[in-house]
C-alpha cells in the first residue's frame, strides 16, 4: 500500500509539473506575441505622429487639392506657406531619377515632394527589415498592407525606388504582404502613371528596369 501511495503521489507530481510547464510555456508565448504587437504598434505610431510621413501618404492618396504642409517642409516655400496645391504632374516630375539640381528651383513643391517621399520610403524599408528579422509579423502590422498596395499602383514612384536603393526592401515588403494573410493581401488600386504619359522616355526607362527585375527573379 505505501508503494502504491508513493507511486500515485509521483504521478500526481509529474502531472502537476507538466501542467505547470505547459502554463509557463503558454505564458511565455503570450508574452512574445504581446512584445511583437507592441513593437509593431510603435512603428505605426511613429508613422502617424510624423507629419512628413502622413503628408507623403496624402500625396499618394490624393490626385489634387490643397494639402497642409508639415512645419518642417514649410521653409521650402518662399513665403513659408502652410499649404500647397497638390499637382500630380509636379509630383511625377519631382520623383524622376534624372532630375537635375537646378530643376528643383523651378517649383518649391519639387523638393517638398522629393524630401517627403524619401522619408516615406525609408520608413517602409524599416518595416521591411523588421519583418525580415522576424521582430514582428504581417499580422501584427496589417495596416502597412494599404501602403504596399498603393506603392505598387504608383508607377511614378518606381523609378525613384530603383534609382535610390529602395528596391530590395520594397520588393521584400511586397512579398511579405502578398504572401501572408491580411486584409490587404489581394488589395489593388487603379494604376497611377502620370509621369510616363508626360515623358515617353520615362516609360521606356521603366520598361528596361522591369526587364532587369524580371531577369533577377
Amino acid at each position: 500500500m505505501p508503494t502504491d501511495t508513493a507511486t500515485a503521489i509521483a504521478y500526481v507530481g509529474a502531472f502537476a509539473g507538466l501542467v505547470g510547464g505547459g502554463v509557463a510555456l503558454f505564458n511565455s508565448w503570450k508574452s512574445v506575441c504581446w512584445k511583437r504587437a507592441e513593437l509593431a504598434n510603435t512603428y505605426l505610431k511613429d508613422f502617424n505622429n510624423n507629419s512628413e510621413l502622413v503628408f507623403a501618404g496624402r500625396c499618394l492618396d490624393w490626385n489634387g487639392g490643397k494639402l497642409i504642409l508639415p512645419e518642417s517642409l514649410r521653409p521650402y516655400m518662399p513665403d513659408n506657406a502652410a499649404t500647397i496645391e497638390h499637382d500630380r504632374k509636379i509630383f511625377a516630375r519631382a520623383l524622376r531619377p534624372d532630375l537635375k539640381l537646378g530643376d528643383m528651383d523651378d517649383d518649391p513643391r519639387i523638393q517638398i515632394y522629393r524630401t517627403s517621399m524619401d522619408s516615406f520610403l525609408s520608413w517602409l524599408c524599416l518595416v521591411s527589415s523588421a519583418l525580415e528579422r522576424k521582430l514582428f509579423y504581417v499580422a501584427d502590422i496589417q495596416d502597412v498592407g494599404y501602403w504596399v498596395a498603393k506603392i505598387q499602383s504608383e508607377r511614378d514612384v518606381h523609378p525613384f525606388i530603383i534609382a535610390y536603393g529602395y528596391q530590395e526592401n520594397i520588393e521584400r515588403l511586397i512579398r511579405f504582404f502578398r504572401q501572408h494573410k491580411s486584409p490587404y493581401k489581394d488589395w489593388v488600386f487603379p494604376v497611377n502613371d502620370v509621369g510616363a504619359s508626360l515623358h515617353p522616355e520615362l516609360r521606356q526607362e521603366r520598361s528596361r528596369n522591369k526587364s532587369k527585375t524580371d531577369e533577377r527573379k
